[in-house]
């Protein structure tokens, strides 16, 4: 059936961005993104040893975004098994044969998104068509790069959320591609209502949560903005985000927390250089340290 409403939403995306960025929450954490970009941009030019130290960051970030945007979707992987996955490694048994797939795919999407963003390629449907085709490698053929064939519906589980019909779904992806086009908000607004109003649309069989994933690192590295990669852990209130956009037409929590993710991998960035540049000193002192049990303050940075 059509979902007039989706499409009344697309149609005023444009002057509801427009109205956030005057919103004092919205306001305060894109302030906190903006920030955190100024801060890391300081610090540019790198020399040999700090593009090195970053390429082995970008190593490790790309297996935590694989592993965490495939265990949202079900992949059974570990993160060591991915980082195997990914190094050419290890093809795991005891496990199904298609989470390999899907951690090489997401692998190779950011990649491309990566490539688009360098290229300064425009967000268009050939594009979002061949990201899901290399993102959703353990989908069928005959599906992967296609938008959902007329008769096949698809509803987001554990949500009130209705998606587009098949017969819209065209119509509906070039008015979301127009809308942000046509806006004049701020980068990170506009990605998070992509993002929001992507997902709503639903319009792959399947890996749409993976495809739109990758859109939305695509319109994050194409302003200047570090990739970002949401814990599968938090995925349930990542969920929730969306569907209070969606659904209950409350876009803060969704954009706090992509902020938060762009501020957590830029201030990684950052504390990367800074460590190369200004080496924490060594401490000669042969005083034993205190032992404060097993709270010792020291702690676990998040995957």
């Amino acid at each position: 059936m059509p979902n007039k409403q989706l499409s009344i939403k697309i149609g005023k995306l444009p002057e509801l961005l427009d109205s956030l960025g005057k919103t004092p929450e919205i306001e305060n954490s894109l302030w906190n993104a903006e920030a955190s970009k100024n801060m890391l941009d300081s610090l540019y030019p790198l020399d040999g040893v700090e593009e090195s130290a970053l390429e082995d960051y970008r190593k490790d970030w790309l297996s935590r975004y694989v592993y965490n945007s495939n265990a949202m979707e079900g992949s059974t992987l570990s993160l060591p098994d991915t980082e195997l996955v990914l190094d050419g490694e290890f093809l795991p048994t005891d496990g199904p044969a298609r989470y390999v797939f899907a951690a090489k795919g997401c692998a190779d999407g950011m990649e491309m998104v990566r490539r688009f963003a360098r290229e300064g390629r425009p967000l268009d449907a050939d594009a979002i068509l061949m990201l899901h085709q290399v993102t959703a490698l353990d989908v069928q053929p005959v599906l992967r790069g296609t938008f959902r064939p007329y008769g096949y519906t698809v509803r987001i589980r554990d949500t009130r959320v209705k998606t587009a019909d098949p017969l819209e779904i065209w119509d509906d992806m070039e008015a979301l591609i127009h809308a942000i086009d046509s806006c004049n908000a701020h980068p990170i607004l506009k990605a998070a209502g992509f993002h929001a109003m992507f997902e709503n649309i639903h319009p792959f069989a399947d890996g749409n949560g993976r495809t739109g994933r990758q859109i939305l690192n695509w319109m994050l590295l194409r302003a200047g903005y570090a990739p970002i990669c949401i814990r599968h852990d938090t995925g349930r209130e990542y969920m929730n985000c969306l569907e209070r956009w969606q659904v209950f037409d409350d876009p803060a929590p969704l954009i706090s927390i992509i902020s938060k993710c762009i501020v957590h991998e830029q201030d990684s960035i950052a504390g990367i250089i800074d460590d190369v540049r200004n080496p924490p000193e060594q401490s000669h002192s042969m005083t034993p340290p205190e032992i404060n049990g097993p709270d010792d303050g020291i702690s676990q940075p998040g995957i």
